[in-house]
């Protein structure tokens, strides 16, 4: 069946959420140190600051590893933070904090958010082919967030339908996520082409819905034990995109 639309992922294939040349565990640590000094500066006591940090590393490491099997409700950022501080030693924190502490996290990260190359051109080459673009995106933040770092770099109007994990309470690698970004769009799965960054969440997740995956390639191959992905394509940069589902249409 020829592909009539092209879902992509967010962090990591049209927006860089690292700062540059750095790892995924520096990202998360920067976004946790304000909450740190936040807390302090608040009164509490706390374990050292570089305990504390790998406390939270690892916190999100299992967050992200076990996803497939978490609860739903739980995957927000909100009580992300609160678990955070639970692992400080500061469960019952109160609601207005736990909201700042938010806030710090996200505008610590925001700061070096910028577009993949060939984000926005890419992007627009699809829609003047008639193609329907979409997105969905892993997140515990609140979705509204990230549509101020899209519009930012120009992509949001390119993007007809946007779905952010937190949200809708639904995850990749789950199917249903990807099945309601299929319904907005009006596409059956023989019909898309998800793209992203990330072997398991991505290109396993998609085809195990019924779409066909592009890979933007990594270094990390990182899979789940026993779990094997084999993209249907593979590229290296955006601008590379538009040529593979030409050919697929």
């Amino acid at each position: 069946m020829p592909v009539r639309g092209v879902i992509f992922d967010m962090g990591g294939t049209l927006l860089r959420y690292n700062a540059p040349g750095a790892t995924w565990e520096e990202t998360e640590k920067a976004g946790v140190r304000p909450v740190y000094a936040l807390l302090r500066e608040a009164g509490y006591s706390l374990p050292p600051e570089e305990e504390a940090l790998a406390r939270a590393w690892q916190h999100a490491l299992d967050v992200w590893g076990n996803i497939a099997t978490a609860d739903v409700s739980d995957l927000k950022l909100h009580r992300q933070m609160r678990r955070v501080a639970a692992l400080w030693g500061l469960p019952d924190l109160p609601d207005d904090l736990m909201e700042r502490a938010g806030l710090a996290y996200m505008g610590a990260i925001q700061a070096h958010v910028c577009p993949l190359e060939g984000a926005a051109e890419t992007l627009a080459t699809l829609r003047r082919r008639g193609l329907r673009v979409g997105l969905v995106s892993n997140t515990h933040w609140p979705g509204h967030y990230h549509l101020d770092d899209l519009k930012r770099f120009g992509l949001l109007p390119h993007l007809e339908h946007l779905i952010f994990s937190a949200d809708v309470e639904a995850w990749k690698p789950g199917s249903e996520i990807f099945a309601l970004s299929l319904r907005a769009l009006g596409l059956a799965p023989q019909e898309a082409v998800y793209v992203g960054d990330s072997l398991y969440f991505d290109v396993w997740g998609a085809q195990q819905a019924g779409l066909r995956a592009i890979w933007i390639e990594q270094r990390h191959r990182w899979m789940p034990d026993g779990l094997q992905a084999t993209p249907d394509a593979t590229i290296q940069a955006l601008p590379q995109l538009a040529a593979i589902v030409e050919q697929w249409r």
